[in-house]
């Protein structure tokens, strides 16, 4: 009797959280960036969120009001420009802040913040009340444009556990290591098309080692350089399959369940 009251109580205990986690429908926003214009971007992901009625979280790709570069520029315009990009920080918080209760949903997105001298690319994540949480990619291309954050973010919402990585995050597996923090992984990036093999590659790769859904959104089309993006944003299984994908190439928002 005993042995049967403890194994009704392993089996109690593991069913509480599953009841607790609801259907979460997430809008993978693949899209065709106007490269360093944060008014435009600002406006056209406006039209974007209003297409994502009924969604609970709404991803959008990493550095969504600017584009990345790239082909980097001379170093003194490069700094001008993140400094540009940077002072509309409160702006795209607030605009965020509006889309997120507009929508009663999660809004995740990075831009560029300053602070003492030094450029973040941070990933804010706002929810429907107004407050918002923050990560700042870690790892960084050595002669890269931003310095490194350092603490790692994991979003409880829905019941679900969400961890956020930004572009590079993705070659470090042990940064994205699961140890049960977190059911699903999101990846936002600027990812271009000649690395597209290694996106596609190591997203599979992330989901089967962390046994954690895999949201992957990407932007698409080309930069003022020629750089192509294929976006290829999905959702991946924890067994790697894909369970939702954009359209490659084009700017397309698809809305996947979890």
């Amino acid at each position: 009797m005993k042995y049967l009251f403890v194994a009704f109580f392993v089996l109690v205990s593991i069913a509480i959280p599953a009841q607790n986690k609801e259907t979460c429908r997430v809008a993978l926003v693949q899209a065709h960036l106007a490269w360093g214009n944060v008014e435009a971007n600002l406006d056209a992901f406006q039209k974007r969120v209003e297409q994502c009625k009924g969604c609970d979280v709404i991803v959008f790709p990493e550095l969504f009001v600017s584009g990345c570069e790239m082909k980097k520029k001379d170093k003194e315009i490069a700094v001008q420009n993140k400094d540009e990009v940077a002072g509309y920080y409160s702006a795209v918080i607030g605009r965020m802040q509006g889309w997120a209760a507009s929508s009663n949903a999660l809004v995740i997105g990075s831009t560029i913040y300053k602070e003492a001298g030094k450029f973040y690319n941070r990933l804010l994540a706002v929810f429907p009340d107004g407050h918002y949480e923050h990560y700042d990619k870690h790892n960084c291309f050595r002669k890269g444009s931003f310095s490194p954050g350092e603490g790692q973010l994991v979003l409880h919402w829905k019941g679900h556990r969400f961890a956020t990585y930004i572009c590079y995050d993705l070659r470090f597996p042990d940064w994205s290591r699961n140890d049960d923090r977190y059911d699903t992984a999101i990846y936002i990036a600027n990812w271009p098309e000649s690395r597209r093999d290694d996106w596609n590659r190591l997203l599979r790769e992330r989901a089967v080692e962390n046994r954690a859904n895999i949201i992957a959104v990407n932007c698409a089309g080309t930069d003022p350089t020629g750089i192509i993006y294929a976006g290829d944003s999905c959702l991946l299984t924890p067994q790697g399959e894909t369970a939702g994908e954009c359209e490659a190439y084009k700017d397309d928002i698809r809305i996947v369940g979890l």
